[in-house]
């Protein structure tokens, strides 16, 4: 089977497109750890400086080089790889990829050179970098994909439209939120006390403010539970929705929703932890929330215009 060349070049920016995902990905792991670029002096100077030398700019710049031309080559192995095989291009392949091929890549790199791998990035963050490049690798080849049809999530988000919208609008929320919090944060108190302060409840335990640990794993760990509780609330948001087409006065129902969800949420911390009330502001847990609920309440809004229509005429209210 002959492989096209725009096959090969489709992987090479996958790759490129990967290998920044890396890239971004550490950069915020490294100022949330306090400490900008320790990331990449660290591998700089396991892979290229074995005399033990300083890192400088020229150092950084070449692994940054080297980097690169990794991730070209793994884009371009893995589209003829995919094209070769018919693998299926979706979210859980390329989680594997990023997952196996890049992690089986990463530390026998380090082994190899004769660095201390006890030394590197903490495994967590470093697997969690792999399945993020894999997932960008894979979504761009998709999308470039020639293939007939569609398969895995992609096929089940094009056929179920309330699942579609469901997801996006829970998306929507959730970002709304965080961003909301990181400049609550970065304004009230320090960046990221929100997140990090519940994920050191939830993941850690944490007894009080003394126990907070505003850490990858807790900022990290709590934002994906933030996003799943917003996915879930999303769908259910996109499903009342959908029948409100077909029964306008369900309304309501959104309203209640949001109601529900609002005191679900500081019910949840006060049992976490009183000191967590004092500490989340109600009056700032309250707007998150209700910019959460607008945006997500503008996007179904505008992907309905029937509802539009429904719930803008004049025979609904008069009745």
């Amino acid at each position: 089977m002959e492989i096209p060349k725009k096959c090969v070049r489709h992987g090479i920016i996958a790759g490129l497109l990967g290998g920044t995902a890396v890239i971004v990905f550490f950069l915020l792991y490294d100022i949330i750890q306090g400490e900008p670029f320790a990331t990449p002096t660290y591998l700089a100077s396991a892979l290229l400086d074995q005399d033990g030398l300083e890192v400088g700019p020229f150092l950084l710049i070449a692994y940054t080089l080297l980097h690169y031309v990794v991730f070209a080559v793994l884009g371009a192995g893995a589209a003829v790889l995919f094209e070769w095989a018919s693998i299926p291009r979706n979210l859980f392949v390329g989680a594997v990829f990023g997952l196996l091929v890049c992690s089986l890549i990463f530390y026998p790199s380090l082994i190899i050179s004769g660095t201390d791998v006890l030394a590197a990035p903490a495994w967590p963050a470093v697997l969690a970098g792999n399945v993020l490049a894999g997932l960008v690798l894979i979504t761009y080849l998709r999308w470039v994909s020639q293939a007939p049809g569609v398969t895995g999530v992609m096929a089940q988000l094009q056929t179920h439209k309330t699942l579609r919208e469901g997801l996006v609008a829970g998306l929507i929320g959730a970002l709304s939120v965080a961003l909301w919090f990181l400049v609550a944060d970065a304004l009230a108190r320090e960046p990221f006390f929100t997140p990090g302060a519940l994920g050191s409840i939830l993941l850690l335990g944490a007894g009080g403010p003394e126990d907070v640990q505003i850490t990858l794993e807790t900022v990290l760990g709590y934002t994906l539970l933030h996003f799943a509780a917003f996915t879930v609330v999303g769908v259910v948001m996109s499903g009342i929705v959908t029948q409100i087409e077909r029964f306008p006065p369900l309304i309501f129902a959104l309203l209640l929703l949001f109601v529900v969800f609002e005191t679900f949420f500081i019910v949840m911390v006060a049992m976490l932890g009183s000191w967590m009330v004092e500490a989340l502001e109600w009056w700032v847990v309250l707007l998150g929330n209700m910019f959460a609920a607008i945006t997500m309440g503008v996007y179904l809004w505008r992907a309905h215009p029937v509802l539009r229509d429904e719930l803008t005429s004049d025979a609904l209210w008069a009745e």
